[in-house]
């Protein structure tokens, strides 16, 4: 069977904290288009598709060089996961490819990313052995073995069970002696076709940890849209940052 690296954008209509986020208007193109440009821009991914429910989505997608697929409804709410659409796209779109050929996720709400570094990422993932996916990580500023939820009833509890290190007492313990911690950041991830099916995740057992350390930005409120317009505006802009201009 036919193996290929498929570039898969998510991209509902629906957004509660930024009502039309992935149309939102970033140097005066739709926030969904840089997402897509970054992906044709690479070497290594294939083909470019986006799954959405939304009909404007689907259409400014096909404008700006992708494929689309269209999303049912019952896989497009807000508790929806991310491995129902996959499914839906393997099952509707690839179902002859091999199990072995790569997704590379890119959500839309991440919108500067490097082609170049879309490629490396995808070549260390290659060129790792029994890693059931790769996930984009920066360091974390906060430490999450001194945070808490507060519970229903008022009460503080730890958000983690602290034991998988070797720390006495680390919620009051000085930072210097608790590890380093790293948060997704939604980058790039990188898994096979397998993976969706093993395990209906995109993440598996196994994750290879893919270190960013370049400005990036995640989008979810306008106060996160106004800070790259702004950051953009006043800074030089990286000399891999192309704007996307519509296909004819």
């Amino acid at each position: 069977m036919d193996r290929r690296i498929i570039g898969i954008i998510p991209a509902r209509g629906g957004s509660k904290s930024l009502p039309r986020k992935n149309l939102q208007d970033l140097l005066g193109v739709p926030l969904i288009a840089f997402s897509i440009q970054s992906a044709l821009e690479s070497k290594l991914i294939d083909c470019v598709y986006v799954s959405s429910n939304d009909p404007e989505i689907l259409d400014i997608s096909k404008k700006f060089g992708a494929h689309v697929i269209r999303r049912p409804e019952d896989i497009s709410g807000d508790l929806s996961r991310d491995h129902e659409l996959l499914e839906h796209a393997i099952e509707s779109e690839f179902p002859n490819l091999d199990d072995d050929s790569l997704i590379a996720f890119l959500r839309p709400s991440h919108p500067l990313r490097n082609p170049q570094t879309l490629d490396r990422a995808i070549e260390v993932y290659q060129n790792s052995m029994g890693f059931d996916s790769l996930r984009s990580m920066k360091e974390t500023s906060e430490i999450p073995f001194k945070m808490w939820m507060i519970s229903e009833t008022g009460y503080a509890t730890k958000v983690t069970d602290n034991q998988k290190i070797d720390v006495t007492d680390p919620i009051n313990a000085p930072r210097q002696l608790l590890p380093k911690t790293y948060y997704q950041d939604g980058y790039i991830e990188v898994f096979p076709f397998k993976t969706i099916k093993t395990f209906q995740n995109t993440a598996g057992e196994t994750v290879l940890p893919f270190i960013i350390d370049e400005f990036s930005h995640d989008i979810d409120t306008i106060g996160d849209l106004n800070l790259i317009n702004e950051r953009l505006d006043k800074f030089p802009k990286p000399s891999w940052l192309s704007i996307p201009t519509p296909q004819k």
